[in-house]
């Protein structure tokens, strides 16, 4: 028998090498059980990736994460031994065993060895920080515009169709509600449709973003959401939240370049500073909701497309950001030192001012909270910064081709479906001076934009690959102006204070005499004036001309009937009223013109005495000219045969008495506050019929509305009380206008869906509508048509 000398354990482990850990079968399977939830693929909980050992070495954001050779210095150890519950990892699910750290901490100690070729998960892309140049594919003779070559490649190397042109009427359909929010009437749908310049289109799409009012009107849905600017709601009781609404219209109207526009929101006036202050909520709430982490949220969600919000409790789990990055960024605006909360708890450590991309400088902590904010606006809008022109574009295209190129709008660190495309837009649109309506113009020009709609049954995934425009339902703004335009039922009175007067070029300008701009009160000369045939009369036309010298400084309407009329001046409706104790007061300067100018009202009475009175003051040289109703205009009941008008009384006189008033503000369901335009949706209060079709609250940023159709939304559309009080004032109106059937039916299609009705289509609705005089049988016709699918998609 041999003897065998006793060894100590030690002695045992210094004779004998300890053996390699195997990496694949003991610490890749912790790793994947553990760790890849939260660190592979695109997720970057707390700046860590672990797709790969490179990854692992870059550390995380508090701190080394793994020091190969030293596991007490790690942080990993410590986050998975640690008993506090807010940092220890996992933070799901069962802690780790004894055994697994043990292991862990071995191949920490021993050098963190990785097989090569291994790899956690797919490496997560991170959006290059610079702006990048794109070199643009070759053109063809029938595609040279820089969008279609870059997305004709795509194709090209999926072996796909190039999507076919949409037709013309289709065109200024969507590019109309897309530039301005409003439908092309038919006269206008029309008039394109037969216009055989080649550059029509170009042309229409210029026209339309030249119209700075109706452009304003149409994109301050889209800012007041991206602002959470509104006109009531949380905070505006207590004062606890401020409007930009006047500042922003006004941007939107003067077309203000992007870097500016968002630099007077982050060092802002006191005009534009309630977007980064915030709400602020009464009571107490929960650390993630104080104005100063409002404004971190807000100002890297809006301009950057980042999501601070997971990150402004702890470190994000969705990517990279951490809790001290947010409030670092939230102490640029706070006034005193700001302590950093973890889930809502205190950490005891105080946050110092610091820009989340200190690549391209940071701000100066020691500075004031004014100049901060300047040093911090440079810092967002600097040329380096290739994620700030990326964000917008990606915003607009999405809002003219129905998805982002990176999808969602917000995750503007997932990779786009066409890398390519994204970076040339964003540098085209630096290069054109942050101009957004030349951007919108650049997209619609190509292609790309006026090809057909391609209608999807559902949200596309991760393997989304552009096939075409998408179709977009309208928001809740577009569907009531384009209800309200078609039924004549705008509401009176706008609750957004903005400037929506007429600019005009006026040569008077230039002179040294101040030229008056306003009409002053005028005595009424007006006489109320009917057919001469008397109240038997149910309907009537009217009209009369008359010569300017010039272009006038200003020109006022006031008018009224017993009981309903339409007023168009040079072939424009400019106001109408269904209301006799009502007047409306319009400003109609923009609708005169130099020589001749006519005058056409459509009236109706509805029973009893019936009278139609108008005074149009016009301000021309310095002087005022009115021009009143009265014996010299005349009256017809065909619109054939003309008469001159009877004299029914004078102002003051009869049953009506003295309705008009001088001094009265600009008025009336064709008024915008200034008698310009009609009131659209954007400028009025919230209402429950827009709220269940999409429109916010606006309590915190929106930057995409609900695409799906709600049960909420199907019940408000077939039954819903404010919708049906429109259709029947609408039924009303329309009823008087004295259509056939058929021309009713042919009209309504033409204005809602911008096509003639098929034939069967035209059958039902002239079966439905009888003779179109009687006003539920036109209500009936207005539910049928707006009900359809197709009247409520961008298409």
């Amino acid at each position: 028998m041999r003897y065998f000398p006793r060894l100590t354990l030690a002695a045992l482990f210094a004779a004998q090498p300890i053996a390699a850990l195997d990496f694949v079968h003991e610490v890749l399977p912790i790793l994947r059980e553990k760790c890849a939830e939260c660190h592979t693929g695109g997720k970057k909980k707390g700046g860590l990736a672990m797709n790969t050992r490179a990854e692992l070495l870059k550390g995380g954001s508090e701190g080394s994460a793994v020091i190969p050779g030293s596991a007490e210095g790690s942080l990993m150890l410590k986050l998975v031994t640690s008993i506090d519950e807010d940092e220890r990892m996992p933070p799901k699910g069962p802690r780790l065993e004894a055994k697994q750290i043990a292991v862990l901490r071995e191949w920490i100690d021993s050098g963190l060895p990785w097989e090569a070729g291994i790899t956690l998960g797919k490496s997560g892309w991170e959006p290059p920080l610079e702006p990048r140049a794109v070199q643009l594919p070759p053109a063809t003779n029938s595609r040279k515009h820089p969008i279609d070559r870059l997305l004709d490649a795509g194709l090209a190397k999926r072996n796909e169709s190039l999507p076919p042109p949409t037709s013309d009427k289709v065109f200024f359909r969507r590019a109309s509600l897309d530039t301005v929010g409003l439908l092309p009437s038919p006269d206008k749908l029309e008039e394109f449709a037969q216009d055989k310049n080649p550059d029509k289109r170009e042309k229409l799409v210029e026209a339309l973003l030249a119209d700075d009012i109706a452009y304003a009107d149409h994109w301050f849905t889209t800012w007041n959401d991206l602002l959470r600017n509104d006109y009531t709601g949380t905070g505006f009781i207590t004062g606890g939240r401020k409007q930009i609404t006047t500042w922003l219209y006004k941007a939107l109207r003067e077309n203000k370049p992007y870097d500016l526009l968002v630099r007077e929101l982050i060092a802002p006036s006191p005009e534009s500073a309630g977007f980064i202050n915030g709400i602020k909520w009464r009571g107490n709430v929960n650390a993630s909701q104080t104005i100063e982490i409002q404004f971190a949220q807000n100002i890297s969600q809006v301009f950057l497309g980042i999501n601070m919000k997971c990150a402004s409790c702890h470190d994000s789990f969705i990517d990279r950001w951490t809790l001290e990055e947010a409030y670092s960024l939230a102490s640029i605006y706070a006034s005193s030192p700001l302590e950093i909360y973890r889930c809502d708890k205190p950490t005891g450590k105080t946050a110092a001012p610091k820009w989340i991309f200190p690549e391209l400088g940071d701000v100066d902590p020691k500075a004031s909270k004014e100049e901060r904010l300047k040093q911090l606006a440079d810092l967002m809008t600097h040329p380096k910064n290739g994620r700030f022109p990326r964000t917008v574009v990606n915003r607009i295209w999405h809002r003219l081709m129905g998805r982002g190129i990176v999808h969602p709008v917000d995750a503007m660190h997932t990779k786009p479906w066409d890398e390519d495309l994204l970076d040339y837009l964003a540098n085209r649109f630096v290069e054109d001076g942050y101009d957004l309506k030349a951007f919108i113009k650049f997209v619609m020009d190509s292609q790309a934009y006026q090809s057909r709609t391609v209608l999807l049954e559902e949200e596309p995934g991760e393997d989304y690959a552009y096939a075409g425009p998408i179709a977009k339902r309208m928001t809740a703004e577009q569907l009531m102006d384009s209800i309200w335009q078609v039924t004549g039922t705008n509401p009176s009175n706008a609750e957004a204070k903005v400037d929506r007067s007429v600019k005009r070029t006026e040569p008077e300008l230039l002179a040294d005499t101040p030229i008056i701009r306003e009409v002053p009160p005028q005595t009424v000369e007006a006489q109320w004036i009917w057919h001469p045939t008397g109240a038997s009369v149910r309907k009537t036309k009217t009209r009369t001309s008359f010569t300017l010298s010039g272009l006038p400084s200003k020109g006022r309407l006031m008018a009224t009937c017993d009981n309903a009329f339409r007023f168009k001046l040079n072939g424009q409706e400019v106001a109408y009223s269904k209301d006799w104790q009502k007047p409306v007061y319009v400003d109609v300067t923009k609708y005169l013109a130099k020589g001749e100018n006519h005058i056409e009202v459509d009236a109706e009475m509805f029973g009893g005495a019936a009278g139609f009175i108008a005074q149009l003051s016009i301000l021309e040289g310095g002087a005022v000219k009115n021009l009143s109703t009265g014996a010299d205009w005349e009256v017809s009941l065909d619109g054939k045969t003309w008469e001159v008008a009877k004299v029914v009384a004078k102002h003051g006189d009869g049953p009506w008495g003295k309705l008009l008033d001088p001094s009265a503000k600009e008025s009336g369901p064709m008024s915008s506050g200034d008698g310009s335009r009609p009131i659209r949706a954007a400028l009025v209060k919230n209402d429950f019929l827009m709220r269940s079709l999409g429109r916010p609250h606006r309590d915190q940023v929106v930057t995409t509305r609900p695409s799906e159709l709600t049960t909420l939304q199907a019940i408000d559309l077939s039954n819903g009380e404010i919708l049906a009080g429109y259709l029947a004032i609408g039924a009303r109106n329309l009823s008087g206008q004295g259509k056939s059937a058929r021309d009713l039916a042919t009209w309504l299609y033409q204005f809602a869906l911008s096509r003639a009705p098929t034939q069967g289509e035209l059958s039902v609705m002239t079966e439905v509508a009888g003779e179109a005089k009687d006003p539920v049988a036109i209500e009936d016709l207005l539910w049928m048509v707006f009900m359809q699918p197709e009247f409520q998609i961008v298409r």
